[in-house]
């Protein structure tokens, strides 16, 4: 089960960091295009950062991180799509057509989704012989 565990933690990681490095590796080229969308680009960054970092640093605080994740990625596949329907002004005045490594990080972010979900709705420990936790 620990295997498994670990497995999904790396999983995770895994998902983040990509979403992580298309946005922050986006995020010049969208400021100059436009600066609120490029903003947001960076607040992404930061955010997927700080949540990898924590699930990459262990599995003391895995279920909260995982859940901060499964927020995060949810926000960036709904960013996604909504942007490839209709423009979002003020933070994207144009709607975007897709694109390719859009379409693949997204599938991965949605893939990242069902796994956070998963490991966020898990208990953080097993009960122990006799009650005692």
């Amino acid at each position: 089960m620990e295997r498994v565990r670990d497995r999904e933690r790396t999983m995770l990681v895994l998902a983040g960091a990509v979403a992580l490095g298309v946005h922050a590796g986006l995020a010049p080229e969208h400021l100059e295009e436009w600066a609120p969308l490029g903003a947001c680009f960076i607040a992404a960054a930061v955010a997927l950062a700080g949540s990898v970092a924590v699930l990459a640093a262990g599995r003391d605080h895995c279920g909260p991180a995982a859940a901060a994740t499964a927020l995060l990625l949810a926000v960036l596949v709904v960013g996604y799509v909504a942007t490839r329907v209709a423009a979002l002004p003020p933070l994207d005045p144009d709607r975007e057509p897709l694109d390719s490594l859009g379409v693949a990080t997204t599938a991965i972010e949605l893939a990242g989704l069902v796994v956070a979900l998963h490991v966020a709705r898990r208990p953080t420990s097993s009960p122990m012989p006799g009650g005692k936790e």
